[in-house]
């Protein structure tokens, strides 16, 4: 925890330097994440997540950001060959990142994103109530931004935010940015 709060505190040290410079942006998108099932029996499962990003561009290579995140589209099943039917969701996660990017003179933008990440997971299971689960892991991922205009720009990446235990949760996003 206390390495989250810091990372989280040197996000905020490096967005007020970003803003200074008007490079600060905001970003909503959506999440087509894979994840592994140790619930239902079957290898996977995707979620749809709507995800939250406010950064700050330090200079041309250089970013940080923090994200956020919920799962939309739930999973329910049949828990692991039972009759017992259960809805799995992310019901949160959050993080702090550094993005690394590789400026050219076209519109797409390739880079390189790493950081923190924390969740909390949900199974609501019939007739037997909510298990929650906290978890926490490095993240790590690739995308590129495509600026339209100056101010706006639409972002691919494929992300995995976690990959631990034999769990994970990786998938391709896509979203739109505002730099104010």
């Amino acid at each position: 925890m206390q390495r989250c709060v810091a990372a989280l505190a040197a996000v905020a040290m490096g967005m007020g330097v970003s803003v200074a410079h008007g490079e600060a942006y905001v970003s909503l998108g959506y999440g087509y994440h894979e994840q592994d099932d140790r619930f239902f029996g079957d290898d996977r499962f995707e979620t749809g997540d709507l995800i939250a990003k406010l950064g700050g561009r330090i200079n041309r290579w250089f970013a940080v950001e923090m994200r956020g995140g919920s799962t939309l589209n739930s999973n329910e099943d049949r828990l692991n060959g039972t009759s017992i039917k259960g809805e799995y969701r992310q019901k949160y996660f959050y993080g702090a990142y550094v993005k690394l990017s590789g400026p050219n003179a076209t519109m797409a933008t390739p880079y390189l994103i790493g950081g923190y990440t924390e969740g909390k997971e949900e199974m609501d299971v019939d007739g037997g109530g909510k298990v929650t689960d906290k978890w926490y892991d490095s993240s790590y991922g690739l995308g590129i931004d495509f600026g339209v205009s100056e101010r706006f720009d639409v972002n691919v990446e494929y992300m995995f935010y976690r990959d631990k235990d034999n769990v994970t949760l990786k998938g391709p996003a896509l979203s739109a940015s505002w730099t104010f």
